[in-house]
């Protein structure tokens, strides 16, 4: 395996990343471990609205499909192939909307909204890894809502036991309700007035902690004319029973992109984002914030690219033209055990065009077409205080047309001492895999890990579900026929 020389910048503070959630010792001799790869027998999906991938439960691996006129679970053995299909009687089509499907340690779970003598409720229905119907419960009575039906979204928590579903119907309020998966319990449930700034469209962050704090994040006056009160606000609510609030004020800079979390060990809610200096569509630099509920001690910092950083990222001189980067998002936080974070951004675009040929135009209207560039990825490592170790670019360069994207970007295949970025090359039918490896200071290698030529598969990457530390199974979509893929490294039996 050939090293790929690093471009990982100021790591003066090496000796402190050995406090890291990742450990080094021994990680470049690890990476030389075969992969092997299984796949599945394919599955005409031509007909279905969608699948989910449960993941491993005990000696299968199950897959929660969304038919036309039914819901099954389909079940494969150690070699991939298709052992048993059965369909989930107790759930019927007719006024029922899936929100999840969640795996647990011996069990998956369901949690649909569904009308019942007109009175629309969330459910919860609890299964073995057989399939079989083993707990059922009702969550939320939302009543009879004739003129407003409850316009339900989730968010969850790390470990994917504590749900939060709430309600986007009304403008001025928040309708939460907080469960335990596998306790089968209500933590909370609670309606909450907004204020002004708390409107849907302002909201830039929810999120959840394992034992219910639910955070909700708005931001007001990001733009020029009031950047002087350019604003983070933050309220609690939930199992404090405290409903406090909080602003962070961001002064003298455009907010790109923010992705906010709760970090269940330091027990805080921290973010970062990318910030421009003389507008939000030319990035100059990321920044960092935490605030500690209860102490209330807040934490923020910026840090600008600098030169080395921005000619490794855009692959030319900086003094060719304007600094700064364009079409850049923030994808993935990765906690730290220190208290920091690492940001993952990755740069993305699209652009529509109009196609017409001869006088179609006037005969059935122009038709769009849509291009979809996901390139370059950079990390950024914050510690606690809000300053940077190091930062990394992964170079990579995806185009594809009229697709939704759905087979670019990556998938992060998390471990304790590294983190893999598996990606296509190309999106094509035909083409190659690849990983980058980066260590605990940034360092990175890339390797090859497929290649699809003749295999009649298309690899949809970001829908991949990590299984445990040594496997992740990745959906392929070819021809309205899916596939199941089994990526296992050397350590998994």
């Amino acid at each position: 395996m050939n090293r790929i020389r690093s471009t990982a910048i100021d790591i003066q503070h090496m000796r402190q990343q050995f406090r890291y959630a990742f450990l080094i010792l021994c990680l470049f001799g690890q990476l030389a471990s075969a992969q092997t790869v299984m796949i599945s027998d394919p599955l005409s999906i031509r007909n279905d609205y969608g699948y989910e991938l449960i993941g491993r439960l005990r000696d299968r691996i199950l897959l929660f499909r969304d038919k036309y006129e039914e819901f099954e679970v389909q079940a494969f053995d150690a070699q991939m192939r298709l052992s048993w299909s059965k369909k989930l009687e107790d759930l019927e089509k007719r006024d029922l909307q899936i929100l999840a499907v969640v795996p647990g340690r011996n069990d998956f779970s369901v949690i649909f909204k569904t009308k019942v003598r007109n009175r629309i409720q969330l459910r919860v229905h609890k299964y073995d890894p057989g399939a079989n119907l083993i707990d059922s419960m009702m969550m939320k009575d939302y009543g009879e809502r004739f003129f407003s039906p409850p316009l339900l979204n989730y968010v969850r928590s790390d470990d994917r036991n504590c749900f939060v579903v709430y309600n986007r119907t009304e403008a001025s309020t928040l309708e939460a309700t907080c469960f335990h998966i596998d306790k089968m319990t209500v933590i909370w449930d609670e309606v909450l007035a907004l204020r002004e700034e708390f409107d849907f469209v302002n909201v830039r962050g929810i999120v959840v902690g394992n034992q219910g704090e639910f955070f909700i994040f708005s931001e007001m006056n990001n733009r020029k004319s009031r950047l002087n009160e350019h604003s983070m606000y933050l309220t609690e609510m939930g199992r404090s029973n405290r409903n406090q609030s909080a602003t962070i004020s961001l002064p003298e800079s455009f907010t790109r992109d923010v992705k906010f979390m709760y970090d269940n060990g330091q027990h805080r809610v921290v973010g970062a984002g990318l910030f421009g200096e003389k507008n939000r569509e030319r990035i100059h630099g990321a920044f960092y914030l935490s605030y500690d509920p209860a102490t209330s001690k807040q934490v923020l910092n910026y840090e600008q690219f600098d030169d080395q950083f921005l000619s490794i990222l855009r692959r030319r001189d900086t003094d060719d033209d304007t600094k700064g980067v364009t079409d850049a998002s923030v994808q993935h936080l990765i906690p730290r055990m220190d208290g920091g974070l690492v940001l993952i951004c990755e740069r993305f675009h699209e652009i529509q065009r109009g196609a017409t040929t001869g006088r179609g135009i006037w005969r059935d209207g122009m038709n769009m077409i849509v291009d979809y560039y996901y390139d370059d990825l950079f990390l950024i490592a914050f510690q606690p205080d809000g300053k940077s170790d190091w930062k990394t670019v992964l170079h990579k360069k995806q185009y594809s047309q009229d697709d939704d994207g759905i087979f670019s970007s990556y998938y992060l295949f998390q471990r304790p001492d590294r983190l893999s970025f598996l990606f296509n090359d190309e999106i094509r039918y035909e083409n190659t895999c690849s990983e980058y490896v980066v260590s605990p200071v940034g360092e990175f290698d890339r390797n090859s890990v497929l290649n699809t030529v003749g295999q009649g598969m298309r690899l949809r990457f970001r829908d991949a579900l990590q299984l445990n530390t040594e496997e992740c199974l990745i959906p392929s979509e070819f021809r309205n026929k899916l596939r199941l893929v089994l990526l296992r490294y050397g350590g998994a039996q």
